[in-house]
């Protein structure tokens, strides 16, 4: 909860993410960038079971029209509308695929192969009928599950939370 707890506040700290800002890296035992920078307003909410209700991902905050980038390198498995909202999926291989959804703009294509911190939307409005602030869901699959990913962008280390703030 420690950890949690300081990612928001880091996240917060870090502010929007611009166009000219340089790729995100990876932090030491973290696997994937940062890829939109913000306030962490909605944090991932595991499901009792595969079919019940949960929130399975993140929701971060940022001015609409910000660059949301590919986490890591990979391959664009889908690009286009879920249910009217604009989503981009990346399949990082090895049953690893993240996920971008509510975006305002939607800003590549399927079957696209994308770098770590290439731009692949827009931030949004975020959930339909939510109350928040402009936001972007973040997700993450493994073989068909989903899991936090903040594990992936911070790593399993308090002192990886100190370069989220740059």
């Amino acid at each position: 909860m420690r950890a949690l707890a300081a990612v928001l506040i880091a996240l917060t700290l870090a502010g929007p993410a611009q166009a000219q800002t340089p790729q995100p890296a990876p932090r030491p035992g973290a696997s994937h960038a940062v890829p939109l920078y913000g306030e962490v307003v909605r944090v991932y909410d595991a499901p009792d079971d595969p079919f019940a209700p949960g929130h399975r991902g993140i929701d971060v905050a940022a001015p609409p029209g910000s660059p949301v980038r590919a986490s890591a390198t990979g391959v664009v498995s889908f690009a286009g509308s879920v249910a009217g909202n604009r989503t981009v999926t990346v399949d990082h291989g090895g049953g690893l695929l993240t996920t971008y959804s509510f975006l305002g703009e939607v800003r590549t294509v399927r079957g696209t192969p994308v770098e770590r911190g290439e731009i692949v939307g827009a931030v949004g409005s975020g959930h339909p009928g939510s109350t928040l602030a402009p936001h972007v869901h973040l997700s993450a699959r493994q073989d068909g599950f989903y899991f936090d990913p903040l594990g992936m962008y911070v790593g399993d280390d308090y002192s990886d939370l100190l370069s989220l703030t740059k």
